[in-house]
């Protein structure tokens, strides 16, 4: 099994004329053979998609073209955009003091990987206290732990 990594590019559907800000998304992933990729990065945009997940992708455009998702990982991926950009790390802090993962994009995008043994509905609490605060928005881009889907 190759231990290099690819780039899986995923096409983005616009949801209204200014989001995403992108066409596409390029994913880190782990070659597993027969066109079968693990992704190893939180998407930002990208919706249905989590870290760990199986995808079957190939070649096309010169790049490694996502088709379909072959199978879920069990994890879930939140999105957060923090209004203040001098609270994003104390929100990465506690993000991770839950048990999650964080990937920060620009300066006040968090992409976040909930494994399945993390509670999800712990850590959306936490998130929902601090929208209704007005520190941060946040939104579910893929939600796979069980009772939640």
């Amino acid at each position: 099994m190759p231990d290099e990594y690819v780039k899986v590019l995923f096409e983005l559907e616009k949801e209204d004329e200014d989001y995403p800000p992108v066409e596409y998304e390029r994913l880190w992933a782990r070659p597993l053979g027969e066109g079968l990729f693990e992704i190893d990065n939180i998407p930002f945009f990208v919706r249905g998609i989590s870290v760990g997940d199986v995808v079957a992708a190939q070649q096309g455009k010169g790049e490694v073209v996502f088709s379909e998702l072959v199978r879920a990982s069990g994890n879930s991926t939140l999105r957060i955009i923090v209004f203040d950009e001098s609270h994003v790390e104390e929100v990465r802090r506690q993000i991770q003091a839950l048990g999650c993962s964080t990937e920060l994009n620009v300066s006040k995008m968090l992409g976040v990987d909930v494994p399945p043994r993390i509670d999800l509905q712990a850590v959306r609490e936490w998130l929902m206290e601090k929208q209704s605060s007005g520190t941060l928005e946040f939104e579910d881009a893929c939600i796979r732990h069980e009772g939640l889907a």
